[in-house]
């Protein structure tokens, strides 16, 4: 007699629980999504932005380039702030900067409010992403629920990349380039809306304020964008001209500045001491090297098909879903393969696929088919980085305190971000001096856009074997994959 109502009031609680869960769960998936989104729907409409607001070939990078150098500058930032400042607040924050900086991007009649309203976007995405990730870590406490939603938000990677080349080329065929990022302001408001519902609140509220290492995140930021700049102003100065040599040494002054500062700030953005680990310094160093030779890649291979080939930017986006599908089934290949082969033979067989397949893209023709000239090198550089990704990741938390692998996978996808900048920055350089080298020769048209982006290609490759061979120096740790490791990659 006295078991049954207690069951019965426990009922309406725990489908409350699930209903708040649920909402949760949507909301900040939802978010993560739009963000990851944002790094590759404005693939497939670069050379209809080229077109209309007139970018000239090199500084089309900065269309990417802000977006993930302010993104991967001020991610740790935006994590500690959650942590200080109430990660709701944070989030909405975030999330409302990046919706502003998305209809910037929209109205933009110039070359140069695009790139700014893209690094707004950037900016506004270091804030939300991580906050809200503590959101959903805060509020799923059980160890078997956090593993599964941990396991939901990882697997947004590999999908939210193929949606937005998608949706890129759809929105930029069917309407205009303007919509891919006008799409961002409904989704935002609506995330806005529902993250004001009481299971959106914090659960809990830090007992003092520490301090954020802002000073730091303007070093790193400051040092990144000015190299970047340099580099790609190289377009029209050389290397040895007094501009980019200045611009190369402050560059290096506020990096070193930076790591100076890190070492003496009572709270640190990043704690210096975690690279002291073999594991997590070369797990970092493969990923700036395998991001850039992924991002540019990527970067080019998308114009490619457009402007060497023809394709519409529908058939462009379609193109890449092999891409998708391959990298999600390879990741879930590695996770079961990891405690048999280990993270050292994991990286340097995948490293090595995604190596031979940017290899392929040196032989393609203009006029070239998919099946012949695209397919491959899609299908073995999807295969190569879904096997590598995992033991990268468990690489670069080993040895790690529990309490840092948050910091540990945040500096590693900062990483991400920041190496794919500076690889887009550098092979769209390398591409725009052999496109001016072509046309002083006499060659024109598609010819020569080939020959620019074959060059990229080759730099790309060059970037992923390295990476594959310093793969060679990692640990061989064969263990189960922990999902809770990919908080904030």
């Amino acid at each position: 007699m006295t078991q049954a109502p207690s069951k019965s009031a426990s009922s309406p609680e725990a489908s409350r629980r699930a209903r708040a869960g649920a909402l949760v769960l949507a909301v900040t998936c939802g978010a993560q999504f739009v963000v990851i989104i944002d790094d590759t729907v404005v693939a497939m409409a670069l050379p209809s932005i080229r077109e209309d607001l007139d970018f000239a070939a090199a500084s089309l990078a900065w269309v990417v380039d802000a977006y993930m150098l302010l993104f991967g500058g001020f991610l740790v930032l935006g994590g500690r702030c959650a942590d200080l400042f109430g990660r709701r607040r944070v989030f909405l924050t975030g999330l409302g900067i990046f919706t502003v900086g998305s209809f910037l991007c929209g109205i933009a009649n110039s070359s140069e409010l695009l790139v700014t309203a893209r690094g707004i976007q950037g900016l506004g995405a270091a804030f939300l992403s991580p906050a809200a990730l503590s959101i959903l870590v805060s509020t799923f406490t059980e160890a078997s629920e956090r593993r599964r939603v941990l396991g939901i938000w990882g697997g947004l990677t590999g999908v939210s990349g193929v949606s937005g080349v998608l949706l890129g080329g759809l929105i930029t065929d069917v309407i205009s380039w303007r919509w891919v990022f006008f799409i961002n302001l409904p989704l935002g408001a609506l995330l806005f809306a529902l993250a004001m519902s009481p299971a959106m609140a914090d659960r809990d509220v830090p007992e003092r304020r520490s301090r954020i290492d802002a000073p730091g995140a303007l070093l790193i930021t400051g040092g990144l964008l000015l190299l970047v700049h340099t580099v790609i102003s190289t377009e029209h100065r050389s290397w040895d001209s007094p501009a980019t040599i200045a611009g190369l040494a402050v560059a290096a002054v506020l990096l070193a500045a930076f790591v100076v500062w890190e070492t003496r700030a009572h709270e640190p953005l990043i704690r210096l001491s975690i690279f002291r680990s073999r594991s997590v310094a070369l797990a970092n160093i493969m990923i700036l090297l395998a991001a850039s030779g992924l991002y540019g890649i990527f970067f080019f291979l998308t114009q490619y098909m457009q402007l060497v080939q023809g394709w519409s930017p529908m058939r462009s986006g379609l193109s890449w879903v092999p891409f998708g599908v391959t990298m999600a089934v390879f990741s879930g290949v590695a996770i079961q393969l990891l405690p048999r082969l280990g993270s050292r033979v994991l990286c340097f067989l995948g490293l090595t696929l995604a190596t031979v397949g940017q290899a392929l893209l040196l032989g393609t023709e203009v006029g070239g088919g998919y099946a012949g000239d695209v397919l491959p090198t899609l299908l073995l550089c999807a295969a190569g980085y879904g096997l590598a990704l995992v033991p990268l990741v468990v690489a670069a938390v080993h040895g790690v305190d529990r309490a840092d692998t948050g910091a540990a996978s945040g500096i590693l996808n900062s990483g991400q971000q920041v190496g794919g900048a500076i690889g887009v920055a550098v092979l769209a350089t390398l591409a725009s001096s052999r496109l001016t080298d072509e046309l002083a020769s006499g060659t024109t048209g598609p010819d020569a856009l080939l020959s620019s982006y074959q060059e990229a290609f080759l730099a790309g490759t060059v970037l992923t074997a390295v990476a594959a061979v310093i793969a060679l120096g990692l640990p061989s740790l064969r263990t189960e994959f922990d999902p809770e490791t990919t908080q904030g990659v």
